[in-house]
């Protein structure tokens, strides 16, 4: 069960040890996105991955997944795992997806995009 605070949904996550306190920002198909009150940093869940960046480094992701959608537009078979997102730079992390699984990532992280940015602009004019 998901805790209401102020009437905006919490939950807790698992990370290096410690539990951390996230908000919800968008929920969308096979996935969601979800940032700390506290420090920003950003969390996305996807089919069966889950990754997790800094707030300095999702815009950064954000234009990544969106320039992949761009290149892989006209991908001939979009039900065939194909495309292969490197995360986390020359790491050895990487995500596989079909052209309609990426389209629906791309979807989800530029809903969320929005919200962020609506978030950070609410913030910065109620201080």
């Amino acid at each position: 069960m998901i805790p209401e605070i102020c009437g905006v949904s919490f939950f807790l996550i698992k990370t290096s040890l410690k539990y951390v306190r996230v908000k919800k920002v968008i929920v969308e198909g096979e996935g969601y996105v979800a940032q700390c009150p506290d420090c920003h940093s950003v969390e996305i869940a996807f089919g069966t991955s889950l990754i997790q960046f800094g707030y300095v480094h999702w815009w950064g992701f954000s234009r990544y997944i969106s320039d992949a959608r761009y290149h892989s537009y006209n991908a001939e078979n979009k039900h065939l795992k194909n495309i292969t997102l490197h995360l986390g730079g020359n790491g050895p992390l990487q995500m596989v997806l079909t052209a309609n699984e990426l389209r629906e990532l791309c979807d989800l992280v530029e809903q969320a995009d929005n919200e962020i940015k609506t978030i950070s602009l609410l913030e910065m004019f109620s201080s």
